[in-house]
């Protein structure tokens, strides 16, 4: 449900678009309402929705199968504004994807792996301390499924690889700078006020 589009010069540090101060559901303007038809390949016994912290990652809906897994749809596989003829420049730079009416199941993306989940009835998400990572739980029936995804990868996250020493000695040494240039600053103050 999209109420309007505005433009990119619709809202500015100067110029914003006119607004009545009251709202009537009697007397206002329809909302544009935009929908598509999807389709899966398997049966589906449940749906979830993955969560953040702050809500910066992005979206991914979770669906129990038939087949006893998991998998994850990113968001914008469902996105109801993908056209469905070719696509048009600022359509690429949006990141939308020409409409096919069957969502395609990746393997990669099935956080189940190759575990086989029961009669799943319900898929809770909560976000977890990191904004990159969701908890997901999947019960129901004789199984319980948990585990941690990252919707918008790791962008929070350090490397294995990363060089924590390093890191430290730098802070370290700027510790030491800033006391010496704390220390000189405040003789030459009292130098000053002495002469």
């Amino acid at each position: 449900l999209h109420e309007g589009m505005i433009d990119k010069h619709g809202i500015t540090a100067f110029t914003s678009p006119e607004q009545e101060m009251t709202f009537s559901s009697f007397e206002s303007a329809k909302p544009i309402v935009l929908h598509k038809t999807y389709g899966i390949a398997k049966t589906v016994t449940a749906i979830g929705v993955t969560t953040s912290k702050g809500g910066i990652s992005s979206k991914q809906v979770l669906l129990a199968t038939g087949g006893h897994q998991i998998v994850s749809v990113d968001k914008r596989f469902l996105d109801p504004r993908r056209p469905s003829g070719e696509l048009k420049q600022s359509e690429k730079e949006e990141g939308l994807m020409k409409y096919a009416p069957l969502l395609p199941v990746f393997s990669l993306r099935t956080p189940s792996y190759n575990q086989t989940v029961e009669s799943v009835q319900s898929i809770v998400s909560t976000p977890a301390n990191v904004e990159s990572q969701s908890l997901v739980l999947a019960y129901g029936g004789p199984d319980i499924f948990f585990t941690r995804l990252a919707p918008s990868k790791g962008f929070d996250l350090l490397p294995d690889d990363f060089n924590r020493p390093l890191l430290a000695m730098v802070v370290l040494g700027l510790v030491i700078v800033m006391n010496t240039v704390k220390t000189m600053g405040t003789k030459k103050m009292v130098g000053m006020s002495w002469s």
